[in-house]
């Protein structure tokens, strides 16, 4: 637990330090909020309670420590379709280099769609297209001298380069995570811990002023009260808006020996005050057979429309590690 305490000291360290920060006063304060889009549907679909549960390449957004959960070999793939004709697009990869550490690597991209363009007297020059772009890099490690037999403990950290289009300017940027993951055997069932500090680092410059990144502290917890059930929930901290939380909730049904499905449902209060209760709700549908996972997340946004997420993923499991089979 001292560790923990440690990196979320440095993370608010590194964080930004204005007096408004993590109130209602400071929105609109931090760039780039691209970053702050969800990766993968099923952690969209459990309402972002994801950081403490995630155990797959995605891990390089939700927590880079939970890399380490990545048997052998990890690939996905998402498209989501937002609102106003604006698409998401991202895919990861991640791969076990040795019994303990995992390295992974991934690519987003915004498409906001075709805008019109206006000169300073308000005469048409036609339309542009704004693009952001962020290509992710990560490692994650088990702290061996930390682990026993009742506790595993990793810790991950994860690098970003930032990169907009915007009519005839664009800018660049750069961040990093850092991340930890507790995951305990004793008790009546197993649980986690997580810490993940997310988009520390150098925010995005247009013109004459750089942004600030939209640093986010998050702190996440799960459980596996009976076979097939998980219950997470998270508390987020972010720099340009006051605190919220999510809870989410996926049970799996095996089909057969290769195949099997799960149902999942969540609630996130981020967007509560703005678009009403419709908007913290999501849901979705996870269908997996053999080594593919086909995952799919509905995430309604109040009066602004609706937001469909779809991902399909490869994971390799271990050629015979115990350890990972049991995790």
């Amino acid at each position: 637990m001292r560790l923990c305490a440690a990196l979320a000291a440095l993370a608010f360290l590194a964080a930004p330090a204005r007096a408004s920060d993590f109130t209602s006063a400071a929105i609109g304060t931090t760039g780039s909020q691209f970053l702050t889009s969800g990766i993968g549907a099923r952690g969209i679909a459990m309402g972002g309670a994801y950081s403490a549960t995630v155990n797959d390449a995605t891990a390089l957004y939700w927590n880079p420590a939970g890399l380490v959960r990545v048997p052998r070999f990890s690939a996905s793939m998402m498209y989501t379709d937002y609102v106003a004709n604006i698409n998401y697009q991202t895919a990861q990869i991640a791969d076990r280099i040795n019994d303990t550490s995992v390295l992974a690597g991934g690519l987003r991209y915004q498409n906001i769609g075709s805008i019109p363009q206006t000169d300073m007297a308000g005469n048409s020059e036609g339309t542009f297209n704004p693009r952001d772009y962020v290509l992710d890099f990560g490692w994650a490690q088990t702290i061996d001298d930390m682990s026993t037999s009742n506790m595993d403990m990793a810790m991950g950290v994860a690098g970003h380069w930032i990169h907009s289009d915007y009519a005839s300017s664009s800018a660049n940027g750069f961040g990093g995570d850092i991340g930890i993951l507790s995951h305990f055997y004793n008790g009546p069932f197993p649980y986690d811990f997580s810490f993940d500090a997310q988009n520390m680092g150098s925010g995005q410059k247009f013109d004459q002023i750089r942004n600030t990144l939209p640093f986010v502290a998050k702190f996440g917890a799960d459980a596996y009260p009976f076979q097939n059930l998980i219950l997470a929930m998270e508390a987020d901290l972010p720099s340009g808006n006051v605190p919220y939380g999510a809870l989410g909730v996926e049970y799996s049904i095996p089909i057969t020996d290769s195949m099997k499905a799960a149902l999942r449902g969540g609630f996130n209060s981020q967007d509560f005050t703005s678009l009403g209760l419709a908007s913290c709700l999501t849901a979705g549908v996870g269908l997996t057979i053999g080594d593919f996972s086909f995952d799919y997340a509905f995430a309604p946004q109040g009066v602004l429309g609706e937001v469909h997420n779809v991902s399909l993923s490869y994971n390799l499991p271990a050629f015979a590690s115990q350890r990972y089979e049991e995790r």
